[in-house]
């Protein structure tokens, strides 16, 4: 698989918390899918952009910048789990997204997780891509494995992080890494009741092979795949795989057992 040339377009939607800004890009083709890529805490949607590349062209593909992050307006208090997404919600009715693919990376499989469990959203299919072992735990334990799992991240993650915590503001993200440990994952995924693809990568420090084993154990209609060779950043290390990995699983209900990162 190559990278698409298709053209991503800047958008902006008003929401009932704020404006929202996004990357999208719309296929011709009636029959395309629509995969929506919700990045991590620490990030914006840049994060998630080297994989929406190489799902664009034949796919409508939508990459927004949740509040507070990016390009999106940032509203006084940050937002926890349910008010993402529902905000995403209105966003994505704004932009007539309809049966999205919806795509999490870390921090944004829980937003993707519960923007699925929404019956006004009618999601296809459910991607969570390093889904963080954070339930219960507290900010400081969080904050130790993020610095850790660094040593295993490509370069090009350290200018991507500091520029965008830099933006967002370390207290924010503070507050958003507490939400995410409050939030339940596993009853968000219960309510959804979609196919579920759950990816981590072997070096991962933030996600633990008993969490991706329970939750392909506990929930019908879900695989769990380990990528040898890599770790947490599979969105930005690995974007080929991650594309190939998702368009497989969408079109063909199942992924091969193992993928080896580039």
């Amino acid at each position: 698989m190559f990278e698409s040339k298709a053209q991503f377009d800047d958008v902006m939607v008003e929401t009932s918390l704020g404006r929202i800004h996004a990357l999208i890009s719309r296929s011709g083709d009636p029959e395309a899918e629509c995969y929506v890529l919700l990045h991590g805490l620490l990030v914006s949607a840049s994060y998630m952009e080297p994989t929406a590349r190489m799902l664009a062209g034949r796919n409508t593909v939508c990459v927004p910048d949740m509040l507070g992050h990016g390009k999106s307006s940032t509203p006084n208090n940050a937002l926890n789990i349910k008010e993402h997404a529902q905000v995403l919600s209105e966003f994505l009715q704004a932009q007539n997204l309809e049966r999205p693919v919806l795509v999490g990376g870390s921090y944004g499989c829980n937003v993707a997780a519960e923007l699925a469990a929404k019956h006004s959203v009618k999601a296809k299919a459910l991607v969570l891509i390093g889904p963080m072992d954070v339930h219960g735990k507290t900010v400081q334990e969080l904050s130790g494995r993020l610095i850790k799992d660094g040593l295993f991240e490509p370069p090009i993650m350290f200018a991507t992080v500091i520029g965008d915590v830099t933006r967002i503001g370390l207290d924010r993200c503070l507050e958003q890494l507490r939400y995410m440990s409050e939030h339940d994952l596993d009853d968000a995924l219960l309510r959804s009741a979609i196919p579920i693809l759950l990816i981590k990568g072997q070096y991962d420090q933030l996600s633990n092979e008993q969490l991706v084993q329970d939750k392909f154990e506990i929930f019908p209609n879900c695989q769990a795949i380990n990528v040898i060779g890599s770790a947490h950043c599979l969105s930005v290390s690995d974007p080929e795989l991650m594309a190939q990995m998702i368009q497989d699983f969408v079109k063909q209900g199942t992924v091969n057992e193992v993928y080896r990162a580039a």
